[in-house]
């Protein structure tokens, strides 16, 4: 599931906050992560004579803030046992045989509440 999540999630980051969005593969809708600020980039503007320096700081803390926001996901998301897509909360349903997304319940007509409304 981390795999799957890492591989899902979107880089929306700019040069002052990351930000990393995915996209459910049932209804479509986007979530976003935390938004968290780059701590140098006042300086990255003012001394560019240390780009490099800041550059690798930036990469540095974009990695935190993307295994951050794959933990934020953790929480939101689900992976339907039969078609194996990545869903939000609202499409996956809790059923009485097998947790499923919507679309497989329906199919299946297995009845369920979705994890959030």
């Amino acid at each position: 599931m981390k795999d799957l999540l890492a591989s899902h999630l979107e880089d929306c980051s700019t040069d002052r906050y990351f930000c990393f969005s995915i996209r459910c593969e049932v209804c479509g809708e986007y979530w976003y992560s935390s938004s968290i600020p780059f701590a140098k980039a006042a300086q990255a503007v003012q001394y560019r004579e240390k780009q490099e320096l800041y550059d690798a700081i930036y990469q540095r803390e974009k990695q935190r803030a993307r295994a951050t926001a794959g933990q934020e996901a953790r929480e939101r998301f689900s992976q339907c046992p039969v078609c194996r897509r990545l869903v939000c909360d609202a499409c996956f349903l809790i059923c009485e045989e097998m947790d499923l997304c919507r679309e497989c319940a329906g199919r299946m007509q297995e009845p369920g509440e979705p994890v959030a409304p």
